[in-house]
């Protein structure tokens, strides 16, 4: 079986397609040719017909006086699989795909005598048992053109994964990849004519005589945005690559179509040759796609990245500058309740010195024998500096007299004080008479047991004599080649049985940032934190996860060291929201906090100057209506529900241990009695609100629909009702838009001015974006019932979003 790579069809992805760079350097002009010109071997080799030598079976062989009409499949073959126990299938396809992996050479002069040696061995009972139809197609699949053919014999292979060999699961491999690239063409393919239809529906873009919009239009993102359930920017970016490979860059968005390339490798051409304009898009283009295929994503950056560069210098130093001012600092959720932080957009000179004070401070942490890796010391070092609260560097064991030592809890295994104060490993006996760890490098360089590694640029060169034959396969991608791998990286703990330095506080703002509470019906203060979560988990009844603005879940412990920090906290706004017991929102009000009793004016403050805000802005308690009515039944009172946070044991699955204070991190001494009074004043308020909202819908049931009892005859929504509207939808009311609603404009669904009420039962959070598609004279938004809103698209489908569904 040969090894090569199999190449795409000539007819669907040759020459032509590819443009002069598959057809010589003669035809591509002086700028393409040279060192960066790809060699003629990196571009798809036209496949034999069924005439070529390659083939056993060619058109008009005869035997016994049967004439055979060309290939034949298998099940014609003696001993061949029956056809109708795999229906449907392109024999002829496999066929040729087998004649291309070179599986069917043969001597065309010899196939009469080969077939006849073959029908007397079936005849005699001599022929083995038919080849497993997986197996067949797993040979040929790989050398197969994406299309129906090879959808459907990827199949076939696929049900039969378990009895293949390994390169028979790698060419299956292959061939989905090759298969998925054209089915991801023909999604791109689709989007395109969409928003060109919808440019062309739009005076103020338009199509060019080719069918080419000026631009991605509002209507043409929403329709690919609902249809496809993506975001708006990454449908915006969809429809853009779509173009692209449509008109800007068609060789590369053939070659995605045929399986030439993948989509990743697709997207980072487009992307790389998105700042050039066309023509010299088309050049670089032209020069990286005959061997974008053989290159890793890495590979294909760094190749553009240069070949951009060299086509316009002076724009990349432009642009780089340009890049600079739109610097940024984002934050994403992680799938396992941790997040990333990302600055992007920096001074390359500038990151590099940040990081290096940065991965100072890490090793010092790390060299005074505080466990972890350096990767860990770095992050937390990263964030005391942005919290203000750094963690400290403590010194190393060979540091002046009278510096500061590790925190009692810094050290890991095996590290601690030494018998002269200084820290480090512990080197001899213990104090029970084991033996302790060693002390020292072992015979090897590599550190001991609990002993410090030495730095990279310490160590002593590697020696010279090879590697003996049995410890090839142990020396992996850690072991020790020069300055390949970093001992310092390595986690001294590798299976966590260790503690962990503790993270830095949470800190709070400088004073002089404090900012008055926001009032009732107004969003929190931009830029801090909203944390919502469960009464019951803050009053330790429970275990259910919380909310937190730009990440989405955290765990029940990290809700409730959020609540806790923002307890004493005067600016950060408190609120309850009631839920049905499907976990709609149904009432919303603010928790009324008693203020702090100031110091006396010109006298300090016993605890010294007051603190700033804290970085949580706003917190939101959920409750159910079942919750608030069985503890009004049960009589049992407050003592009982907001007693495990002053009780000596909260119920399991709370996270805290009996008289463990706050979690830790929160940077503040045992608050319980805040949180108790906040526990309390919230189910006093979520109880009213609950009333309140039981008369509302006992009205609209006795009219029949929306009684408006709460309805405003002005034009914008009183608080109150604000408040409400927003808690109900929570995001915009596009489907699939996560802009928050107190972010967004409160829409109402009928025009005002056309005798839509301000009511909740006509208003809806939309954002800018969404609110200027629902006056888009192709798209319609009715609200069907009181938080269901259904847009209808011009293709006349419909798009539902229901009001949000809260965890209480």
């Amino acid at each position: 079986m040969p090894d090569a790579t199999p190449e795409p069809d000539p007819e669907a992805l040759g020459p032509e397609a590819l443009g002069p760079e598959a057809q010589g350097p003669e035809a591509q002009g002086p700028e393409a040719q040279g060192p960066e010109a790809q060699p003629a071997a990196d571009l798809p080799q036209a496949e034999s017909g069924p005439g070529d030598s390659r083939f056993t079976w060619v058109p008009g062989s005869q035997m016994d006086g049967q004439e055979l009409s060309g290939p034949v499949p298998p099940e014609a073959l003696p001993g061949g699989q029956p056809a109708a126990a795999v229906p449907g299938l392109d024999w002829q396809a496999l066929l040729e795909a087998l004649a291309a992996s070179g599986m069917l050479d043969g001597d065309p002069e010899d196939q009469d005598a080969e077939l006849a040696e073959e029908l007397e061995a079936e005849r005699d009972g001599r022929m083995g048992p038919s080849m497993d139809p997986a197996r067949l197609a797993a040979l040929g699949v790989e050398y197969m053109e994406p299309g129906p053919a090879l959808a459907g014999w990827l199949n076939v292979a696929a049900g039969g994964a378990a009895s293949l060999d390994e390169n028979g699961l790698t060419g299956l491999a292959i061939a989905a990849r090759k298969q998925a690239a054209h089915v991801h063409g023909v999604e791109l393919t689709a989007v395109a004519q969409i928003t060109s239809r919808a440019a062309a529906a739009d005076q103020r873009v338009g199509v060019s005589a080719e069918g080419r919009p000026a631009r991605v239009c509002r209507d043409a993102v929403a329709q690919v945005e609902m249809a496809l359930r993506l975001s708006h920017d990454g449908a915006e970016a969809w429809a853009d690559l779509a173009l692209t490979l449509t008109w800007r860059l068609p060789r590369t968005g053939a070659a995605l179509a045929v399986g030439w390339i993948d989509l990743d490798r697709a997207q980072i051409i487009a992307r790389a040759t998105s700042v050039l304009n066309e023509e010299a898009a088309r050049v670089v283009e032209a020069q990286v796609l005959p061997g974008a295929r053989r290159k890793t994503y890495a590979e294909l950056r760094a190749k553009l990245h240069h070949l951009v560069i060299a086509a316009d210098p002076e724009g990349a130093e432009e642009r780089r500058q340009k890049a600079e001012r739109n610097a940024n600092v984002r934050l994403y959720a992680d799938d396992d309740q941790t997040a990333t932080l990302v600055a992007d957009k920096l001074p390359q000179i500038e990151s590099a010195s940040g990081f290096a004070r940065i991965n100072a401070l890490a090793r010092a942490r790390k060299a005074a024998g505080l466990p972890g890796s350096l990767g860990l010391h770095r992050a937390q070092v990263l964030l005391g500096l942005i919290l203000g609260t750094p963690p400290p560097t403590a010194p190393a064991g060979d540091a002046p007299p009278g510096a500061s030592q590790p925190p009692a809890d810094g050290p890991g295994p095996h590290r601690g004080p030494s018998s002269d104060g200084r820290s480090g490993p512990r080197c001899g006996p213990s104090s029970d008479g084991r033996p302790g760890p060693r002390c020292g490098p072992s015979s090897d360089g590599r550190p001991g047991p609990g002993e410090l590694p030495v730095p990279p640029d310490e160590l002593p060169p590697p020696p010279d004599e090879p590697l003996p034959a049995d410890e090839l396969d142990a020396a992996g991608d850690d072991g020790v080649q020069g300055d390949a791998f970093d001992p310092w990286e390595a986690d001294d703990d590798p299976y966590g049985t260790g503690p962990v330095p503790a993270w830095p506080a949470l800190g709070r703002l400088p004073p002089g940032l404090a900012r008055p509470a926001p009032a009732e019906g107004t969003p929190p203060a931009a830029g801090l934190l909203d944390v919502t979560l469960p009464w019951v988990t803050l009053a330790g009844l429970a275990g259910r996860p919380g909310t937190l603005g730009r990440i989405g879940a955290i765990t029940p412990v990290q809700a409730r060291q959020l609540a806790m920090a923002a307890a004493d906290d005067p600016t950060a706004q408190w609120r309850v929201i009631v839920t049905s017991p499907d976990g709609h929102a149904i009432a919303v009000a603010r928790i009324r906090r008693r203020a702090r009793r100031a110091a006396t004016r010109g006298s300090p403050s016993r605890d010294g100057p007051s603190a700033g805000p804290g970085t949580a802005g706003r917190v939101t308690l959920t409750i159910t209506q079942d919750t608030i009515t069985a503890l009004r039944k049960g009589g049992t009172g407050l003592a009982a529900a907001t007693g495990p946070l002053a009780g000596a044991g909260p119920p399991s699955g709370t996270g805290r241990l009996a008289g463990a204070g706050p979690p830790s991190g929160t940077g503040l001494p045992g608050n319980t009695g805040s949180v108790d009074r906040i526990l309390a004043a919230a189910l006093r308020t979520a109880d009213r609100a609950l009333q309140r909202a039981l008369v509302q819908a006992e009205a609209d049931a006795t009219t029949g629909g929306c009684a408006h009892t709460a309805a405003s005859d002005a034009y914008r929504p009183p608080p109150r009702l604000r408040e409400y509207v927003i808690a109900r939808d929570l995001n915009c009311r596009n489907p699939v838009c996560g802009q928050p609603a107190w972010r967004a404009d409160l829409d109402h669904t009928i025009p005002w001015e056309a005798g839509g009420p301000t009511c909740s039962c006509n208003l809806g959070g939309a954002c800018r974006r969404d609110h200027q598609l629902k006056q888009h004279p192709r798209w319609k938004l009715a609200q069907v019932k009181p938080g269901w809103f259904e847009w209808t698209a011009p293709s006349g489908r419909t798009y539902t979003s229901e009001p949000a569904t809260y965890i209480a």
